[in-house]
This record gives structure tokens, C-alpha cells and sequence, in this order.
């Protein structure tokens, strides 16, 4: 039997490099050699053994870009051997109710490749061809990496209210913060305000011509001064943090909105009073839609800043350094695995 080099997660906190069986292809699935893959939040929340749903063994990543180098497809499809590829990793059941009307990114038991299924840190890995997304030719396959998660920001700011010129918070400057507030500039927002506790991350906001507060020093007054006396327009809460929760409310004008981007891992206070006085709207946002993936192939490549949000490189045998350091947060933005 052909093996392939993983990553696999044994349990909280540890990461085996082994070999493992290549994986074998049923009907309608395609077999991808991994290029690149990159740590998403909810990665480590897995490696730290908070995730609710993984089970180990496992192959974590679900953002992961390579060459399509077989496939079992018994149906026509553009999909062919040698296709440069990323995937839209969500599994959904097809015949519940939000899969029925529209919404299969919010089905009633979704799952994604790299949680519920083996995923893209290793060599190889196997997905269904409907899932699998063709990369333009001119498109690093590194950079490509992002676009899962610029389909993300692209679905907040889709479905938020922003106007042209309107007036921004975003709330946590890692991954998802930065790539939102870059997200809601280029959808038309006049001023974005980022709020960020990490010094480093501070600075690569700031130098990316976003207006930078630390979080840790009660930012409430001087997103007034920068807002006029009237908060912003909208928050994005993109920090999944009870202290950014609380924060969301004091900063949005009368009659704002917020929109839960972060992913909170357990319930957390709000000021309802504030929403109930203030006739605030709060919205929560999930990944994403296939029309945020057409969103994100077209900022890539149109928007040069957003390589920037790449922090690190390693290969798979260094994958324990990598979650160590996403782990410090303090001087780390997106890592990528190169398998």
C-alpha cells in the first residue's frame, strides 16, 4: 500500500509526523498533492482539545491549495489531472431544512475536511470533486491559501449593512481581523479602525494605512474622537472575546450594527440594555457561500496587501513549531505547512 508523510493529532496537545496509507479514491472524489496549508483558529482549538467535534486520530486542515493528481469521477466534470486547486472544505447533509432553502453553510449538521474528515496537513488528501476550486494561473498557490479565509470576511461584510463611506471598527487584528478590516476598505468603508492587543500585530495593521488602537487601553474614547463624538458605523467582532463583546456595544453609534465574526468557544456577556437603548442590530456570520469564494479569488488578485497577512513557512516535520508559535500569537500572523 502507497504511504504519505502526516501530521496527525493523537489527542490535546500532541502532533505525530508518520506515515499514514495514501488515500484511496472513491467514485466522484479527486486526490490532491498538498503545495501548501495553512493554521486556522479552529485548528487550535483541535490541537488544545477544545473542539467539540474532532476526533483523534486526525489530520487537521481545511485551508490547503496543490495539483490535482488523480481522480475517480464516473460523472462529467472540469476537473482534470494537473488542475492547480483549493478547496471550500464544508460538508453539509443536503436534505435539512437550511440546506433545503438556500443555506447549506449554516446546515443543521455541518462539518468540514480537516475536522470531521481528514484534511490537507499531508502530502495527499482526498475531496469531493464538487468541492474542489480551480486557481487562476497567475495565482501563487501560497497566496491561494487565503482564500478560504477571505471567503470568510468577504460573507461578514456581504452580509452586514456597509456603505460606501461608512465608518468601521474591527475588533482583534489576527488572520480574520486583518483580512476583514482589508475586506471592508475595499468594499467601500471610509475609515477602519483596527483594535489589537498584540504589539506586532498593531504594527502590521498600522503599516497596511489602518488606523491601530491597543485594545488593552480602553480604546472606547478614542474611537469617539476618530468617529466624530458618534461611535462607527458598524463593529466587526473578529476576536471571539468576552472583553470585545462588551466593547462592541460602547463604540457603535446609536442605531449601528454589530456583526459577530470571531467564534466565541463558550457563551459571553452583552450589554443588552445598551442594544435595547440604542436600537443597536447585531448579526452573526458563518464561513462562507460559493459566491464569497468568487469574492476572494478577485481580491487576491487584486489586492497585493493581503500577502502580507502570511507570517511564517514551515514544513510538516517543523508542524509542532507552527502551532507553537500561532500559540504566542504576540509575532505570528497566517502559517503555512509546505508538505
Amino acid at each position: 500500500m502507497k504511504t504519505m508523510q502526516a501530521v496527525v493529532w493523537q489527542g490535546k496537545e500532541q502532533l505525530v509526523l508518520q506515515e499514514v496509507p495514501r488515500p484511496t479514491l472513491n467514485s466522484g472524489e479527486v486526490l490532491i498533492k498538498v503545495h501548501y496549508a495553512g493554521i486556522c483558529g479552529s485548528d487550535l482549538g483541535i490541537y488544545l482539545g477544545k473542539h467539540p467535534r474532532a476526533k483523534a486520530p486526525l489530520i487537521m486542515g481545511h485551508e490547503f491549495t496543490g495539483e490535482v493528481i488523480e481522480t475517480c469521477l464516473e460523472f462529467e466534470s472540469t476537473i482534470q489531472v494537473g488542475d492547480r486547486v483549493t478547496v471550500n472544505p464544508l460538508i453539509s447533509c443536503g436534505h435539512c431544512q437550511p440546506c433545503l432553502t438556500g443555506n447549506a453553510h449554516v446546515c443543521r449538521s455541518l462539518g468540514l475536511v480537516g475536522i470531521d474528515i481528514d484534511g490537507g496537513f499531508a502530502e495527499y488528501v482526498k475531496v469531493e470533486a464538487t468541492k474542489v476550486v480551480k486557481l487562476p494561473s497567475n495565482l501563487p498557490l501560497d497566496l491561494a491559501c487565503l482564500v478560504e479565509p477571505v471567503a470568510v470576511t468577504s460573507h461578514a461584510i456581504r452580509k452586514s449593512a456597509l456603505k460606501a463611506g461608512d465608518t468601521v471598527a474591527v475588533l482583534g487584528g489576527g488572520p480574520i481581523g486583518l483580512l476583514t478590516a482589508i475586506t471592508a476598505r475595499y468594499a467601500g468603508a471610509s475609515e477602519v479602525i483596527v483594535c489589537e492587543i498584540s504589539e506586532s500585530r498593531r504594527e502590521l495593521a498600522r503599516s497596511l494605512g489602518f488606523k491601530v488602537l491597543d485594545s488593552a487601553n480602553n480604546p472606547e474614547e478614542e474611537v469617539f474622537k476618530l468617529s466624530g463624538g458618534n461611535g462607527v458605523d458598524i463593529v466587526y467582532e473578529a476576536a471571539g472575546a468576552p472583553a470585545t463583546a462588551l466593547l462592541a456595544t460602547r463604540i457603535v453609534k446609536i442605531t449601528g450594527q454589530i456583526v459577530v465574526v470571531g467564534v466565541f468557544k463558550e457563551p459571553s456577556k452583552i450589554d443588552l440594555q445598551a442594544v435595547n437603548f440604542r436600537e443597536l442590530s447585531i448579526i452573526g456570520v458563518r464561513v462562507y457561500e460559493p459566491r464569497d469564494y468568487e469574492v476572494a479569488l478577485h481580491m487576491l488578485g487584486q489586492l497585493k496587501e493581503i500577502e502580507h497577512v502570511i507570517s511564517h513557512q514551515f514544513p510538516l516535520e517543523r508542524a509542532q513549531e507552527g502551532f507553537d508559535l500561532m500559540l504566542s500569537t504576540a509575532n505570528s500572523m497566517k502559517i503555512l505547512f509546505a508538505p
